[in-house]
């Protein structure tokens, strides 16, 4: 290539720069307003592999211009202009990307502020080298400080990201001290002696006050615990439905396996004490020594913090072999978990998981490794009567859970063939006293029982104490003068958009307790005066039901407040009269049918939920092949005053058996907000006369005066709607 060629190609390369440094410009200044495609969001996670590229060249810079002497002047001339040049482009692509990538969600947004405008910065400053570029060089001290600059520049840019990826102040934890663990001892709380810190180590660098991934943030325990996007970070109890252990236990391949693939993994003794805080109740006061000796907890502290002799680690001898790996192997699978309880003894667990898929040949095939199973967890498994008599082959079994099993007590003497049986769980069972008195009196090893949420009297637990002194029993909450507040009722629906058929349904999973409720939008439930429910509940349009839980002895529940919407009728066709706004369209006319519930908006994502109006009122006629009787229509709208989103100022219903030949049914008028608000969805039903028709129009209308309390009074209001179903 020639001195003619390769100036024009550096004249190309130049015009381009200056393209993409406006570019950038324009869209930092306006990335509120911006809305990506997938594919531009596709580019930014190339972002971490291409910044090291003008990192590289950037400090390079500084060492080629020491070079000018050896090099002679012509030849330096050439090499600096070339690696200046591809500098300034790398700078420039990667503070696009970066910025692209900037668009998703999770990061802290005053990091996230310092680090765009000082990578922009970075962009700028080898654009306006290139362009001083002859000049410089005239003078080799100021072209030597110019690329010094870059380098300090490039620094401060990189620092920013690192506050983004790894947490603040990340390149100067280098000069602090690492904090130093201390050993838990048995008098430890586990969950803040061992339990935080596994988490603090393996979790926290990804879901942190400055990077919350998926809306996590796990800095404190009270933000760990309002959860993220996927709900609960842990079930108390329930190891299944724990999202961070299902996490964990993914292939290390799946892009949701937690931590990430290249991260530092969690140990096989850290999910095993994960699992065992999660499985006693994932309590954050209970002390280690207080754990019962199946779960292993004070043996799985002592390997992972170097446990001094102040925790005392009893050695079992167990007179049996170990399992062979291929047995261990036959009786394993995906729904039941057989694993040895410690490396150095051939004592077996046996966890049975998802009641649905339970089987009574898993539990039959446990005959193969009979020998070294001790402890069996069976809890919400449909185990019944008359399977009991299938324990009798495990002669070692030391610790049973039938908690919430649909056992009646009938067979409950067949346990008496586990004769070390040192813990029964019972809880939550329909057994009796005689049933229970039955069986204690004959196993002599016995040291607990739990025997929560049973209908055995509190008089028979208290005389059971005093006659078996050697026994714990674990009764749950005993009432006392102190009355503590119930646990609210809990949803069992997972949609909140109802068909014909379709009814609301609350549970309590404490026996013996009430849930009241009311369907009026003026009432709160009470323990007097309210409907109490026998079974689902029946609504017949869009309706809030409030629900609270109560029971002699307790104080009554929080409310739960949780919103319907019932349809009979979905229409065949839906017709858009007046075209809404393109960042506005969702899906069209089908977005007022699909029974998709309007969500909120999230930064650098399409919406598609929600179909917004703002030059046009907004007009739709529904068709139905088959003329139907309505009782009435809800329409589902968005308020949000901040960004003058607005309800209509009046809704009109029309009918008729042609899109030519309709009539006025119905008009409302939405209740206007009296004062600024953000994200709030409503709906209003509005009740329909007589008649039957194939074509239903709505008419929306928008409000043309906005109330004092709005701004920006320049554009017209915005009408966002979302559903309009039919009952």
């Amino acid at each position: 290539m020639n001195k003619e060629q390769l100036s024009s190609w550096y004249s190309v390369l130049l015009s381009s720069l200056i393209f993409l440094h406006a570019l950038l410009l324009f869209l930092l200044f306006w990335q509120d307003q911006v809305n990506l495609p997938w594919a531009f969001q596709l580019l930014g996670r190339f972002h971490p592999l291409i910044l090291h590229i003008p990192i590289g060249l950037g400090i390079l810079l500084p060492f080629v211009h020491l070079l000018r002497r050896p090099l002679g002047e012509h030849a330096f001339y050439l090499s600096f202009r070339f690696v200046l040049y591809l500098t300034a482009f790398f700078a420039a692509i990667t503070a696009l990307f970066g910025f692209f990538l900037s668009q998703e969600s999770g990061f802290e947004p005053e990091l996230l502020v310092f680090h765009q405008w000082s990578g922009l910065a970075v962009a700028w400053i080898y654009l306006v080298f290139l362009l001083l570029f002859d000049r410089l060089l005239v003078n080799p001290s100021q072209a030597f400080i110019g690329s010094l600059l870059g380098v300090v520049i490039l620094a401060a840019a990189g620092h920013g990201g690192a506050n983004i990826t790894h947490g603040e102040n990340y390149l100067l934890e280098l000069w602090r001290p690492e904090k130093e663990i201390k050993a838990p001892t048995g008098e430890s709380a586990l969950f803040e002696g061992a339990i935080q810190p596994i988490l603090e180590k393996k979790c926290v660098s990804c879901h942190n006050d400055q990077k919350t991934k998926g809306q996590l943030n796990m800095s404190s325990v009270a933000k760990m615990l309002e959860g993220g996007k996927h709900g609960d970070l842990w079930k108390a109890g329930d190891v299944s439905q724990s999202l961070f252990l299902k996490r964990a236990h993914l292939p290390m391949e799946h892009k949701e396996h937690m931590p990430p693939k290249g991260k530092s993994q969690l140990t096989p003794d850290e999910i095993l004490l994960l699992e065992a805080w999660v499985k006693d109740g994932a309590s954050m006061d209970k002390k280690i020594k207080a754990y019962a000796p199946a779960l292993q907890v004070s043996q799985l502290v002592a390997r992972l913090f170097a446990t001094p002799a102040s925790i005392e680690i009893p050695k079992r001898e167990y007179p049996f072999s170990a399992a062979s790996e291929s047995d261990l192997e036959e009786v394993n699978s995906p729904f039941c978990s057989v694993y040895p309880l410690s490396s150095d003894a051939p004592a077996l667990q046996a966890d049975f998981y998802v009641a649905k898929r339970f089987e009574l040949k898993t539990l039959e095939n446990l005959s193969k490794v009979a020998e070294q199973v001790v402890g069996i967890n069976l809890a919400k498994m449909p185990i019944k009567d008359e399977n009991l008599n299938m324990l009798s082959q495990f002669s070692n079994l030391e610790k049973l859970n039938l908690n919430f099993t649909e056992i009646q007590g009938a067979n409950l003497k067949a346990l008496l063939a586990n004769k070390k049986l040192l813990s029964l769980s019972l809880s939550g069972t329909k057994i009796t006293a005689s049933q229970l008195q039955a069986l204690i009196s004959q196993l002599p090893q016995l040291k607990e029982v739990f025997i929560w949420n049973t209908n055995i009297p509190l008089e028979q637990i208290a005389s059971w104490k005093n006659t078996y002194p050697k026994i714990r029993w674990e009764q749950g909450f005993v009432p006392s003068e102190e009355k503590l507040m119930i646990n609210p009722p809990i949803l069992v629906n997972e949609n909140f958009f109802l068909g014909p058929q379709e009814k609301v349904i609350y549970k309590h999973t404490i026996q013996g307790t009430s849930i009241h409720y009311t369907l009026e939008k003026d009432q709160e439930p009470d323990s007097l005066g309210t409907l109490i429910t026998t079974g689902p509940i029946d609504i017949p349009f869009f309706t809030v039901v409030k629900a609270l839980a109560t029971k002699p002895g307790w104080l009554a529940s929080k409310v739960v407040k949780n919103t319907f919407y019932k349809y009979r009728f979905v229409p065949d066709s839906v017709y858009l009269m007046t075209k809404p706004e393109l960042k506005w369209q969702a899906k069209g006319g089908s977005t007022l049918k699909d029974l998709v519930q309007g969500k909120r908006d999230t930064r650098g994502l399409a919406n598609d939920t929600w179909i917004g109006f703002q030059q046009q009122d907004a007009d739709a006629l529904f068709e139905f092949k088959q003329a139907k009787n309505m009782k009435g229509i809800t329409v589902s709208y968005l308020r949000k005053q901040d960004s003058n989103i607005f309800p209509p100022l009046e809704i009109e219903i029309w009918g008729g058996n042609s899109a030519t030949s309709l009539k006025k049914l119905a008009s409302v008028k939405p209740e206007q907000p009296e004062e600024n608000g953000g994200y709030s969805p409503q709906a209003i039903n509005i009740p329909l006369p007589l008649g039957t028709y194939t074509h239903y129009r709505m008419l929306a209308k928008r409000i043309k005066r906005f109330p004092a309390y709005v701004k920006d009074k320049a554009n017209p209001a915005i009408i966002k709607l979302d559903e309009v179903l039919f009952y």
